[in-house]
Parts: structure tokens; C-alpha cells; sequence
């Protein structure tokens, strides 16, 4: 900066401040003094500052967002980790007091509800709402066996060990054996191909 460039600082500085004391003793105050300082000392149009502000805005509700939303996951995660038994054997997925087997194989109804057996448990029983969302949210886009069939459409549902199904969920269809589907549950025939999912008690 040169000595000429300083000295043009320094009477705008000077003039800045008579400019104020000339405002005080005229009992201007408060916001208006604010804004005339404001001004001279600020090269930035009033345009651009309401742009920044607007930036700023939106910054502000995208964080606040962003923390909600990670906010909101993160008690999802939490609610399923307190409902997962950790005593499930390896390749088991613990929900309450379940341990849950998804296969990676497809085979018909009446072979799955006897590998499950072979397994010491049952083609998969839910017995509340809990249960049936863990089981729809961790199946994917697959189709997979459980435990409800029935001797034909007139017949109430069952499960594999002959307790009437409490119909907590609608199931679709006029067939004898049931499967989850990504619309719910839905019935179909014993020897159509599809993964399934055993049940077993961690207790």
C-alpha cells in the first residue's frame, strides 16, 4: 500500500468516525447508525449479503436434516439391537427370543419343513407384528417359505405344529402352503421351488 493509498484509509476512517459522533449527538441510534456504518465500511451490495444469507439458510436446514434423518437410523439400528438374542448358533440371526435360519437354496415346502426339522426347529413362526417386519425388512426381494399351511380353503391356517394361525397378518391366495412375498404373505402350491426360513426357540 502506498503512502498516498494510506492516507485516503485514514481520512475515510476519520471521516467515519465524525460521521458517527455527528450521528450520536443527533440521537441517531441503534439500527440506523449500525446500517450508515455498515455501509461505508462494507464495499458488499446489499444484493450479495441477501444471497449469502440465503446460502446460509439453506446450509442450516440441510445439516439440520441431515442429523434428523441420521438421527432417526441410528434409533432403528439401537431397537434392533436390543431385540436380537445374541445366543443364536453361527449362520442364525437373532430376533427377540428367536433364532432365524435364511436359506440360500430354494426347494419345495414339504423338504423345507424337514431340513428345519433335521435342524431341531420349524419352518419360520412369527408370533406378534415385531417378528413379522424383521422377517419382511431382512428377506429382501426373495420369496421365502414359513410355517403356515392348511388342509384346503376351507380349512383355517396352522402351523407346523398344529396351533391355529391368530391371523395377525391377511394371507392372499385359496392354496394350502404359505410364503412371504415383498407384498406380505400370500399362499401357494407345496412343490413350487422357493428359499425358506426356519424358527427355532434361543431359550
Amino acid at each position: 500500500m502506498t503512502a498516498s493509498q494510506d492516507e485516503v484509509a485514514s481520512e475515510r476512517l476519520l471521516q467515519t468516525e465524525v460521521t458517527t459522533i455527528d450521528h450520536v449527538e443527533n440521537g441517531e441510534t441503534g439500527k440506523k447508525l449500525q446500517e450508515k456504518i455498515f455501509r461505508i465500511i462494507s464495499p458488499a451490495s446489499p444484493a450479495k449479503l441477501y444471497c449469502c444469507y440465503g446460502v446460509i439458510m439453506v446450509l442450516t436446514v440441510a445439516v439440520v436434516a441431515l442429523s434428523v434423518a441420521l438421527s432417526v437410523r441410528t434409533t432403528e439400528e439401537i431397537s434392533i439391537k436390543n431385540n436380537t438374542c445374541s445366543a443364536c448358533p453361527r449362520k442364525r440371526i437373532g430376533f427377540g427370543n428367536k433364532c432365524f435360519y435364511f436359506s440360500g437354496k430354494s426347494s419345495n415346502w414339504t423338504f423345507t419343513q424337514d431340513f428345519c426339522m433335521a435342524q431341531e426347529a420349524q419352518l419360520a413362526r412369527f408370533d406378534n407384528k415385531e417378528e413379522l417386519n424383521f422377517l419382511m425388512r431382512f428377506k429382501g426381494n426373495f420369496d421365502y417359505w414359513i410355517g403356515l399351511h392348511r388342509e384346503s380353503s376351507q380349512h383355517p391356517w396352522k402351523w407346523t405344529d398344529n396351533t391355529e394361525y391368530n391371523n395377525l397378518s391377511s394371507i392372499r391366495g385359496m392354496e394350502r402352503c404359505a410364503y412371504l412375498n415383498n407384498n406380505g404373505i400370500s399362499s401357494s402350491r407345496n412343490y413350487i421351488p422357493r428359499k425358506w426360513i426356519c424358527s427355532k426357540s434361543s431359550n
